[in-house]
C-alpha cells in the first residue's frame, strides 16, 4: 500500500466528462511519477479510451475491478459505492474520489462534479430533509456523517465551477478549490484546421439522450429559426422512449426534415459534426460547467447556451439566452454572422480548459495539499 494513489470512477466505461476527469487525473499523477491504481467496476479498454477520450490511459497505471451488482442511480447502489469505495482505499495511501460527489472520511481527495448534499434536497440543518422520501431518508445516515464528523480541513476537495463552488458554501460551508475539467487535446490540433473550412447553416447539439437534459427545447428552438437551418443531436441513447418523444415532437413542430439524430454516435461522426457547424447549442439550465460546450468551441462552433450556471463562467453574454424565442433569434443571428474571426475567438476561449492547464493546476493544489 506504500505511497500508492487510487483514483476511484465506476463509470469509465461510459465515456462523459466526468470520467475525463478521472482519466486526467490518473494520467497526471502517473506522469509525475506517482504510484496509481484506477478503480472502475467494468474492465478498462485502453483502445476505447484512446478512441473517445482522444487521450492514452498511462502504462504504468494499474487498473483494479470492481464489478457492480445493482444498476446506478439507485439507493442500493448509492450503498454499494460507499462500500466499494472503503475497500478500494485500504489498498491505498492517498485516495481520490473523482465520482461520488461525495466526502466520505476515507477520501483524503474529492472532486465534485455538483454535490450530493445541496439545498435543492436536503435542509443545511437537521433534520435534512427538505421533502421527506424513501430515497431521502435511507440516505440520512450519509448526511450526518457528512455534517456533522468529516474535518475538511485536512482535504483536498476540488470542485468544476464557481458555480458549484458557491452551492456548496450556501449548503455546508466546505472549503474548495475551483478546477475546471478539461478537454481532450486532440481537438484542440484538430480545430487548427477548421478555420477556414466552409460551414453548413448547422446547430449541433451532444448530449446524454435522457429527460433531464431538455432536449425537448431543440424542436421548438428550430420551428422559430429559418428553414435553412437544420440540426443534429448527438448522445448516448440512455433513454429509448426519449428519442421516440423527441423525433413525435419534431414531426408535430413540422421540422422532422431539419433534425437528425445520432444516437450512439461514434467519436469520428461526432467530430465531422461539430468541424461542419457554425453553431453549438446547449439545452440544460443550470449546467454545473458543460464540457461539451468547450469541445464544441474548441472546434470553432459559436456557443448559444442558457444564461445561467457554470456556463456563465466562460461563455461571452452575447451567445447566452434566456427563453426560447431569445435562443431562436440568437440562432437566427449568428448563423449570419459566423466568421473565421469569431470561431478563432471561441478557440481561444476554450483553449483554457486544456488538459495541459489542467494537470498542473492539479499538481500544483496536490503538492500544497500533501504539505
Amino acid at each position: 500500500m506504500s505511497n500508492k494513489i487510487g483514483v476511484f470512477c465506476p463509470t469509465l466505461n461510459v465515456y462523459g466528462g466526468g470520467e475525463f476527469v478521472a482519466i486526467a487525473i490518473a494520467n497526471t499523477l502517473a506522469q509525475n511519477n506517482r504510484d496509481v491504481i484506477l478503480f472502475s467496476s467494468d474492465k478498462i479498454n485502453p483502445n476505447n479510451i484512446k478512441k473517445y477520450f482522444g487521450e492514452t490511459l498511462h502504462p504504468n497505471i494499474l487498473h483494479i475491478q470492481q464489478p457492480a451488482y445493482f444498476t446506478p442511480r439507485g439507493m442500493i447502489d448509492f450503498y454499494q459505492t460507499i462500500i466499494y469505495s472503503y475497500i478500494a482505499k485500504r489498498k491505498c495511501h492517498h485516495f481520490v474520489d473523482a465520482f461520488t460527489n461525495c466526502v466520505y472520511p476515507w477520501s483524503q481527495i474529492s472532486y465534485i462534479h455538483f454535490p450530493y448534499l445541496n439545498r435543492h434536497t436536503f435542509k443545511p440543518t437537521f433534520p435534512y430533509l427538505n421533502y421527506p422520501r424513501f430515497n431521502q431518508a435511507g440516505i440520512l445516515p450519509h448526511v450526518i456523517l457528512e455534517k456533522k464528523l468529516i474535518d475538511y480541513s485536512k482535504r483536498l476537495i476540488l470542485v468544476n465551477s464557481y458555480y458549484t463552488a458557491k452551492e456548496i458554501s450556501v449548503f455546508s460551508q466546505k472549503p474548495v478549490h475551483v478546477l475546471y475539467p478539461p478537454f481532450a487535446s486532440a481537438l484542440s490540433e484538430i480545430g487548427k484546421t477548421t478555420s477556414k473550412s466552409l460551414r453548413e447553416n448547422l446547430v449541433v447539439t451532444t448530449s446524454r439522450l435522457d429527460s433531464n437534459k431538455l432536449l425537448e427545447r431543440i424542436p421548438l428552438i428550430a420551428s422559430q429559426t429559418t428553414d435553412n437551418i437544420h440540426y443534429a443531436i448527438i448522445g448516448r441513447l440512455y433513454n429509448p422512449s426519449m428519442l421516440d418523444y423527441l423525433q413525435t415532437k419534431a414531426k408535430k413542430l413540422g421540422v422532422s426534415n431539419r433534425i437528425k439524430f445520432y444516437p450512439n454516435a461514434s467519436v469520428t461522426q461526432k467530430i465531422d459534426l461539430l468541424k461542419r457547424a457554425k453553431i453549438y447549442l446547449h439545452t440544460m439550465i443550470g449546467e454545473h460547467f458543460g464540457i461539451s460546450i468547450v469541445e464544441a468551441m474548441a472546434l470553432g462552433c459559436l456557443p448559444i447556451v442558457h444564461d445561467s450556471g457554470g456556463m456563465r463562467e466562460f461563455v461571452p453574454e452575447q451567445y447566452r439566452y434566456q427563453t426560447i424565442t431569445e435562443a431562436a433569434e440568437k440562432i437566427n443571428q449568428q448563423i449570419i454572422d459566423w466568421s473565421p474571426d469569431k470561431s478563432e475567438d471561441v478557440k481561444m476561449v476554450a483553449g483554457q480548459f486544456s488538459i495541459k492547464n489542467f494537470s498542473n493546476r492539479f499538481m500544483e493544489l496536490y503538492s500544497r495539499y500533501q504539505d
